[in-house]
């Protein structure tokens, strides 16, 4: 007599099936209609487990999701891991779909976009449990790919009914919550609340005290003041040194010192420019009473070249110039 082949020996080298079980709790009917299958569904739990059997696995739900993400495919829900006996079985179609994943402090949460037949089997519960395939590692323990999930009869693990107790909503809400206590996402409950309680407590780690932080807020405006004083004192000597090189070399009259330096502090490069396009009026040790009246400025109502030449420069217009200059 032939020995009959397992199934399992049909499997592609690698995967692992019926691993974990998690119980798939129908939702209560709403107006009269027939009860549903959750939408989220735990898959995985979190870390190292230990099987029925005695296997080891061990479940990184966030390096799943990312493989899963990255893959961009949906993967199939199938009846006791049918799929995976082609061989045996023939082919076998999809009872539903794993359209998302979830990293969760549980474990690996799948959104399932559940077919007919899943659902009246469900209803029926001719299945009560959705189990993973995954495929393995080199150390043959940790699960590095999420191949699918199937509805089966028998538990592998000793694992509490696990249906989709939470929306996605409160999820978002609880991984919102752990990040503004400074937690990682799959922090445990107990941190969680043992933060909170710190700040309640007024956990003096995790405030400053007022004397100090006003005196600290006095010290950083002294210190933002004297840091400013520097550099208007900077830029009143550039200024300074702009307009007395322009006197000295005979392109501006002293008498006009003050209105050019106030020029150059409120725009030192387009000041700059006007001068050095200024021709030479004066001569060094010209006679000191022409110096009394600055031969740049033209007479009542009009402008000089060199006032055309400073308006230009700083974007005036020649009305505008005139009328600062009356100013």
């Amino acid at each position: 007599m032939s020995k009959r082949l397992a199934l399992c020996s049909s499997l592609p080298e690698g995967l692992e099936a019926g691993i974990a079980v998690f119980e798939v709790a129908m939702a209560a009917a709403q107006a009269g209609g027939d009860e549903q299958p959750p939408e989220w569904v735990q898959l995985t739990p979190r870390g190292q487990v230990v099987a029925r059997d005695g296997r080891n696995f061990i479940f990184d739900p966030e390096a799943l999701v990312e493989v899963f993400r990255a893959g961009g495919l949906k993967l199939p829900i199938d009846f006791a891991h049918e799929t995976e006996h082609v061989e045996t079985l023939g082919a076998r179609p999809a009872r539903g779909w794993i359209v998302e994943l979830d990293a969760r402090p549980e474990g690996l949460f799948g959104k399932i976009d559940w077919l007919a037949d899943a659902v009246s089997a469900l209803r029926a519960k001719a299945y009560r449990y959705i189990s993973p395939a995954v495929f393995l590692a080199a150390d043959r323990t940790t699960a590095r790919l999420l191949k699918g999930a199937s509805l089966v009869t028998s538990p592998a693990l000793n694992m509490p009914a696990v249906a989709a107790t939470s929306s996605q909503q409160e999820q978002s809400m609880t991984k919102a919550i752990l990040a503004a206590l400074g937690l990682a996402e799959t922090a445990p409950e107990t941190d969680a609340v043992s933060a909170i309680a710190r700040l309640k407590a007024g956990d003096p780690t995790l405030f400053v005290p007022k004397a100090q932080h006003d005196a600290t807020v006095v010290a950083l405006a002294a210190a933002e003041k004297k840091l400013q004083d520097a550099d208007d004192a900077a830029h009143l000597a550039r200024c300074s040194s702009l307009v007395d090189e322009a006197i000295k070399g005979g392109k501006i009259a002293p008498a006009a010192k003050d209105q050019y330096l106030a020029l150059a502090k409120s725009n030192f490069d387009g000041t700059k420019a006007a001068i050095d396009a200024m021709p030479v009026v004066l001569k060094a040790g010209g006679d000191p009473e022409i110096d009394k009246v600055d031969p740049t400025k033209g007479a009542a109502g009009q402008l000089s070249e060199a006032e055309k030449l400073m308006a230009k420069s700083l974007g005036l217009t020649e009305a505008a110039y005139l009328a600062a200059r009356a100013a």
